[in-house]
């Protein structure tokens, strides 16, 4: 196996190399980009990612994925989920989140009580 390239100890059918990244957070969004999950992105390629969720929360199969790191969603349908992590294809453009959205989704989260 190529240095830096992930096996994830099935048959590869991925089109490009994937690359280990630092883990990097994400969150996770419906098309709506209402909240949905968060994770941590494990690796990535030019046409998918590898994501490690952190509940175990029903996603449709069409989500975005909002990079922290990068300030950018990702089109994204999951083509594989096992456990609680999921591999997602990118489809589509980059979409350029709103500060609206930013605040949305990475600020701070509370417990309400009522």
């Amino acid at each position: 196996m190529t240095e830096g390239l992930v096996s994830h100890g099935k048959a590869e059918s991925r089109i490009a190399a994937r690359r280990r990244t630092r883990l990097r957070p994400v969150k996770i969004a419906g098309p709506s980009r209402r909240f949905l999950d968060e994770g941590t992105l494990v690796d990535r390629s030019a046409g998918g990612a590898r994501i490690r969720r952190f509940s175990d929360c029903r996603l449709p199969t069409r989500i975005l994925v909002l990079d922290e790191v990068e300030r950018k969603f990702l089109q994204a349908a999951i083509i594989w989920s096992e456990g609680r992590e999921i591999g997602v294809r990118f489809v589509g453009q980059e979409l350029a989140p709103t500060h609206a959205d930013m605040l949305r989704l990475t600020g701070r989260y509370y417990a309400v009580s009522g």
